[in-house]
């Protein structure tokens, strides 16, 4: 009989990019009921983890699923979430998993999403099966035609999240997925403007 070996697994995490700035949060803060206060926060300028300063956003194209083409330019005039993303990236799974799940109590229409895979190469259709599944109506699909984005909009990883206003300011910038409670708190964000 052989002798027997022991060998030891050591499991870690997908490191996360090095942010260029410093970060208020990370995403851990949201687990074991350590909930971040966001109660007098009333614009995106304010909330925890932001990196953006209100500038203009770079104007990119993206191959749409189901046909077309989608141009920032075209489609401002409501807020808009782009969730920077890669076909089959676990992180951004998760990602996706948790903005479905935390826009559903606000509301959920009070701002568009881009799903956008950086991988140029990919095909929008990879994206068929999560669009089925989602099936929200103000979620579209896309993979990025424009090689600029990552350095126009100072993105260092996936999971990274963005929104832009309805005039093209970029109003919030997350390197990492925010916890659940911010971006529950972008969309109400969003409504409250909305409504203004």
């Amino acid at each position: 009989m052989p002798p027997t070996q022991t060998v030891s697994v050591i499991e870690t995490p997908t490191p996360l990019p090095t942010p260029q700035a410093t970060l208020s949060i990370a995403p851990l803060d949201s687990f074991g009921g350590n909930e971040i206060s966001l109660e007098g926060i009333t614009s995106f300028d304010q909330m925890p983890g932001n990196r953006a300063t209100g500038q203009p956003a770079a104007d990119f194209t993206a191959r749409l699923l189901g046909g077309g083409t989608f141009v920032l330019s075209k489609e401002l005039g409501k807020y808009l979430l782009v969730l920077p993303t890669s076909f089959g990236c676990g992180e951004c799974v998760y990602s996706l998993y948790l903005l479905t799940e935390e826009a559903k109590p606000e509301n959920p229409h009070s701002m568009n999403v881009l799903v956008l895979d950086i991988y140029i190469p990919d095909l929008p259709e990879y994206w068929q099966s999560y669009a089925e599944t989602i099936k929200q109506p103000n979620y579209r699909w896309a993979v990025l035609d424009t090689p600029t984005f990552l350095e126009g909009y100072d993105v260092y990883g996936l999971g990274t999240f963005l929104v832009i206003d309805p005039s093209g300011k970029l109003v919030f910038h997350s390197d990492v997925p925010p916890p659940p409670e911010v971006i529950r708190h972008l969309f109400t964000l969003a409504s409250n403007e909305e409504q203004k």
